[in-house]
């Protein structure tokens, strides 16, 4: 198969933070647990610490990995034109960001390179569109970092450039998915959707970003016919995770790579010898059930992942209570948890600060209570990895 590779070039920027997980480490470290070690790399393969050491952070939050889910963070859709968009505006309101979420405990945000739906409303936005390449322009979305053929748009690689060097310098880390179910249609051929995924991880090598956990499919499980191009995706999903990990075969370093499941959180045998973690989401599911599943994958000899979960698009107090509880059982009995903040993130246009409050009152506006409920729940993910309230003047 003939592949459209980047030529390596060398980075200009050396960079910082280096992420890995136990079990690709060797079995002298905790198998299921997080690891980062700073600065140039040790011939040795020394220098790796759990997530979380340090004088600033509780013991209990060692090898844990909590974070946000900023899908559109690198958002452009190319159809649509009835509001005005600035890309960059937008990944650099993401950056801004950064510190907000690090002083509140947060190492990683999770990027979507063919955004997430836009939460595209007439009653809201004054958009009416659906996200899926499939129903073309007027109709649907063409968010996507990738041409027909596979090759990467220079204008997204700039931007998650600049992204992905912001959350260096700060010591955090960006789950990098590369394909999202509703704009599979846009590629050519079957060939084309393996020359992105070569693509884009030859470009993370070349630049040595090495702060990237790589998730090939966002919910690459999702049933019915959600998944374009006859479900190639899914189907092929450990093909593609193949051709990731042969990347990285005369790299110096290697990514951690999965793929995540969709709300149900099931993740086959088959599938978890493939990959490095484990990468669920558990979109309205409850306590009970997600308590279950984390039992199940219990024995898995890698890390457990939450990287995207809420308990409804309503920003009351009774789904707050929810959203604190799913937090609680992914940190205590997994290796992390990852809040979707849907009414911020994934309704254009977005919002990636939370609002001043972090009192969550159900006769609050809307908009000062979407705002306050993602503030309470950052100063919930702080209350479990600080040992002091976060400082949210500055770093």
């Amino acid at each position: 198969m003939n592949r459209l590779l980047i030529l390596p070039l060398l980075s200009t920027v050396l960079c910082a933070a280096e992420i890995s997980t136990g079990f690709m480490l060797g079995k002298r470290y905790d198998q299921r647990a997080f690891y980062v070690r700073t600065g140039a790399p040790a011939a040795s393969g020394e220098g790796w610490q759990k997530t979380y050491s340090g004088p600033a952070y509780r013991r209990e939050a060692q090898g844990k990995l909590m974070n946000i889910r900023l899908a559109n963070a690198l958002f452009l859709d190319e159809w649509m034109h009835e509001r005005a968009f600035d890309p960059e505006f937008n990944t650099d309101a993401v950056i801004q960001a950064l510190d907000f979420y690090k002083n509140h405990g947060v190492l990683m945000i999770n990027v979507s390179l063919q955004g997430a739906p836009a939460g595209y409303d007439k009653s809201v936005n004054g958009i009416d569109r659906e996200n899926a390449y499939r129903l073309g322009p007027g109709r649907g979305a063409y968010v996507s970092a990738f041409t027909p053929d596979g090759s990467l748009k220079p204008d997204w690689l700039a931007r998650l450039e600049r992204l992905l060097r912001a959350a260096d310098q700060r010591g955090m880390f960006v789950n990098l998915m590369y394909f999202y179910h509703g704009q599979a249609g846009l590629f050519r051929s079957t060939e084309a959707i393996h020359n992105a995924a070569v693509n884009i991880t030859a470009w993370l090598i070349a630049h040595d970003f090495r702060n990237v956990i790589i998730d090939v499919a966002n919910e690459y499980d999702l049933p019915g016919p959600q998944w374009d191009f006859k479900g190639y995706i899914p189907q092929n999903i450990i093909p593609l995770i193949d051709d990731v990990r042969e990347c990285f075969k005369h790299a110096n370093f290697v990514l951690p790579i999965g793929v995540s499941s969709d709300g149900r959180m099931r993740y086959p045998q088959s599938l978890q010898g493939q990959v490095d973690l484990l990468l669920v989401h558990g979109d309205g599911r409850d306590a009970r059930e997600k308590t279950r599943r984390v039992a199940e994958l219990k024995d898995a000899d890698r890390p457990v992942l939450m990287t995207e979960d809420d308990n409804g698009r309503a920003t009351t107090v009774e789904h707050l209570a929810g959203d604190l509880e799913s937090c609680d059982i992914f940190f205590r009995r997994a290796e992390g948890w990852g809040y979707l903040p849907w009414m911020q993130a994934q309704r254009f246009p977005f919002r990636y600060l939370p609002g001043a409050l972090a009192n969550v009152r159900d006769d609050m506006p809307e908009n000062e209570r979407d705002m306050a409920y993602f503030h309470a729940v950052l100063d919930h993910i702080a209350s479990l990895t600080l040992r002091r309230p976060p400082n949210e003047d500055g770093p």
